[in-house]
Formats: structure tokens, C-alpha cells, sequence
């Protein structure tokens, strides 16, 4: 992806990383930002629907903790000690590889569940500046598969 193109480029989803340099946005959008948590997409899709019914000016992102390796067996052992630490309980949990992962976004933004997510790492070690522009990635590539 070249530098300084953006998710909102190709899609209306925003994303945004959540880390101990705080949270920032790889993509760009002009409306504030109003972060959920939810344990299912369907209660995020209710708060975001609560939230709208007063502000349609708004983003609504949602918060999900993730562990993205290379197969799903070594994300779910990457989850495993953040479930135990009682981390992630009131999160969307996702385990599995980058491509499930922008799926699960790309599921979230036509479901109309939000209008971003907020990627939050479910394991010390997860490099989530990799795995947001990985997930951008193949975003634009669906994107463009779309079009075709």
C-alpha cells in the first residue's frame, strides 16, 4: 500500500490502534469518534444504533482485542493468557490470521455493527502497527476484487 493512502481510500470502515503509545488512527475520517465495547456484534450494533438515534454526526468504533499469527492454533494460544488475566472479557475477541481479521472488519462495516474498529492486542508481543496495515491491505485487495 503506498505511504500515506489510507483505508477510507477504499472503504468507509476506520481503524484505529489501541497500544502503550496510546490510540491512534491508520485511516482517515472527519467525524469524531465515539468508542464502544461490546462482548457480541450484536450489542455493539445496539449501542451503535443508541448512539446515532441522537448523533448521526458521528463514528462509532468498536473495540476488539485480537492475537493474529499465522495459523489459528498459535493466535489461540496467544489469546489464552490474556483470557486467563481477565483482559478482553467485555471485547469482540478475534483469534486467527490477518485475512480473518479483515473479514471480521470488512463484516462489521456492512453489517452497519460500526463504523470503525479499534484493534487492542490480546498479548504483549503482537505487532499491531503490522497488522493494521496488513489488514488495510487486504481491504483495498477486496476492495479491488470488488470493483473488477
Amino acid at each position: 500500500m503506498p505511504a500515506g493512502w489510507a483505508l477510507a481510500s477504499v472503504a468507509e470502515v476506520r481503524l484505529f490502534l489501541s497500544d502503550g503509545a496510546g490510540v491512534r488512527e491508520l485511516t482517515t475520517g472527519d467525524a469524531p469518534v465515539v468508542r464502544v465495547t461490546a462482548p457480541d456484534l450484536q450489542r455493539a450494533q445496539r449501542a451503535r444504533d443508541r448512539i446515532r438515534a441522537d448523533r448521526d454526526d458521528v463514528a462509532v468504533v468498536l473495540d476488539v482485542t485480537v492475537a493474529v499469527a499465522g495459523d489459528f492454533r498459535a493466535a489461540r494460544l496467544a489469546f489464552a493468557a490474556a483470557v486467563q488475566d481477565g483482559q478482553a472479557e467485555a471485547t469482540i475477541r478475534y483469534a486467527g490470521t490477518v485475512a480473518g481479521l479483515a473479514g471480521l472488519l470488512d463484516d462489521i462495516e456492512s453489517a452497519e455493527v460500526a463504523d470503525g474498529v479499534t484493534l487492542i492486542a490480546a498479548a504483549p508481543g503482537q505487532d499491531l502497527d503490522r497488522i493494521g496495515r496488513e489488514v488495510l491491505r487486504g481491504l483495498a485487495s477486496r476492495d479491488q476484487a470488488r470493483a473488477s
